[in-house]
């Protein structure tokens, strides 16, 4: 049984490290993005044990949108405040031991709850043609678009900023697109969710 100082919890640095291995984004990038979320508040500062500070799937979710999402580095925080929010079409459905469990209203919850449930059900995403997940982030209109598919099962859920009346949508002939799969989702997550255990590779 592992003693209270062996015990594994994903940092905030793990965090980084991870997600900047799997996109293939520079760690000098991933760390400047997480610092700016740090600064604005939207990552936690939680402590635990010795003052150690562990993550959540909601921190992880806000790093890889400013990470997917981000023109410029300094534009993490901006980014999160833009694309989190975004309002789903439909929400996402998990079934829980015979209860479904309705997450994923707005984009960054959809995220946070993707990066939670994958690595709980590694078998479903083993295999590519069985399981998938494809995550879309369009700019500079802000926009995100979900596919998945489990088995005989699937849909694509669109997310987009709530309706304003006289709100004007900004004309843009040049469209960038970000994707990331669960192959980012299911390690990212897996790192978060791994309390107890170090999933990282021994040497």
């Amino acid at each position: 049984m592992a003693t209270e100082a062996e015990i594994y919890v994903a940092t905030p640095k793990q965090l980084v490290e991870k997600i900047a291995e799997e996109t293939g984004v520079p760690i000098g990038t991933a760390i400047l993005h997480d610092r700016n979320l740090l600064t604005a508040g939207l990552r936690s500062e939680g402590q635990r044990g010795r003052g150690k500070s562990v993550v959540t799937f909601e921190d992880a979710a806000n790093l890889l949108i400013a990470v997917a999402g981000s023109r410029n580095v300094k534009d993490s925080a901006e980014t999160v405040r833009l694309y989190a929010p975004l309002k789903a079409t439909a929400p996402l459905v998990f079934n829980d031991q015979g209860k479904d469990i309705v997450r994923g209203e707005t984009f960054g919850d959809a995220l946070a709850a993707l990066l939670e449930a994958l690595p709980a059900d590694r078998d479903s995403y083993r295999d590519p043609e069985h399981g998938s997940v494809e995550v879309t982030i369009y700019g500079p209109n802000p926009a995100a678009r979900i596919i998945w598919k489990v088995g005989e099962r699937g849909g694509t859920i669109d997310y987009r900023p709530p309706h304003k009346r006289g709100a004007k949508r900004m004309f843009a002939d040049l469209e960038f697109i970000s994707k990331f799969t669960q192959v980012t989702i299911g390690h990212v997550g897996e790192m978060v969710a791994a309390e107890g255990s170090d999933p990282r590779p021994k040497n």
